[in-house]
């Protein structure tokens, strides 16, 4: 079984989290091979880019960055780069949690979501940050060791080691700010939980006296929904989701077969 696995991110080939992955992956004896955007991409969902060209730049050897979004970067990878088939593929560590609703906009659980299609399982991995003024970018190392050391063995172990990774999967994962302090906390398997975003425009007048908004403000606030995402990862634990990407109403469907 191939120990090469394929890494992504939304927050750019620069970005400390996809560092932080990278090293731990080797540590371990793990052949990661690198597609991201080359600068942050985050919010930018499951966008793809149809109507201007993409330039791709080689770092180094299997890591590589592409001008686009995090979709650009798995798609280009994984078609146009990467020869073997990995044995599975990472999106992350995002700085700052994906959680409830946040998986339709982010660009971190896209970027898996891409590598899903294209038949790998698949690990989004976030991690949630209260007070970004006194973050440490050192905890993003933290964190990736948590994900390989036990994280990654919690899913092989529920799911089967052999069926992970001949079957695809997709999980969306979050590891609390906590554990840059206590290095190991609980893992909880949740359900999407209810983010409350708010909904605050900021207006703003820029130097030459045109209005301009940002989206965006203190969001937060979750919705009390036992054993969700958003409840467990506020307790301290790190929350595992599996994720299904079945569109379809089979409630009415149904109802149109009888």
């Amino acid at each position: 079984m191939t120990k090469k696995f394929f890494l992504t991110n939304d927050d750019g080939i620069y970005a400390a989290g996809l560092s932080a992955l990278e090293n731990a992956a080797v540590k371990r004896g793990f052949f990661p091979f690198v597609s991201a955007p080359l600068t942050e991409q985050s919010g930018a969902g499951h966008s793809i880019t149809l109507g201007a060209p993409l330039r791709v730049s080689k770092f180094a050897e299997n890591r590589f960055a592409v001008n686009g979004t995090p979709t650009d970067a798995v798609y280009i990878g994984i078609n146009a780069l990467e020869g073997e088939k990995p044995l599975f593929a990472v999106s992350g560590i995002n700085k700052g949690g994906n959680l409830g609703d946040d998986i339709t906009y982010s660009g971190t659980v896209s970027a898996a979501m891409e590598t899903f299609y294209n038949g790998i399982t698949s690990f989004a991995v976030s991690l949630y940050i209260t007070d970004f003024a006194a973050f440490k970018n050192d905890t993003f190392a933290i964190c990736a060791d948590f994900f390989f050391d036990e994280i990654l063995p919690e899913i092989e172990k529920v799911v089967g080691k052999s069926e992970l990774y001949e079957v695809p999967r997709l999980f969306n994962i979050n590891i609390p700010e906590t554990i840059a302090i206590s290095k190991k906390v609980p893992i909880k398997w949740t359900r999407f939980g209810k983010r409350l975003y708010g909904s605050e425009v900021v207006k703003r007048v820029d130097p030459r006296g045109k209005e301009y908004v940002w989206i965006g403000g203190n969001q937060l606030s979750f919705a009390e929904i036992d054993g969700s995402d958003c409840c467990e990862i506020q307790r301290g634990c790190a929350t595992l989701t599996p994720v299904s990407l079945e569109f379809s109403d089979y409630e009415i469907l149904n109802k149109i077969k009888v």
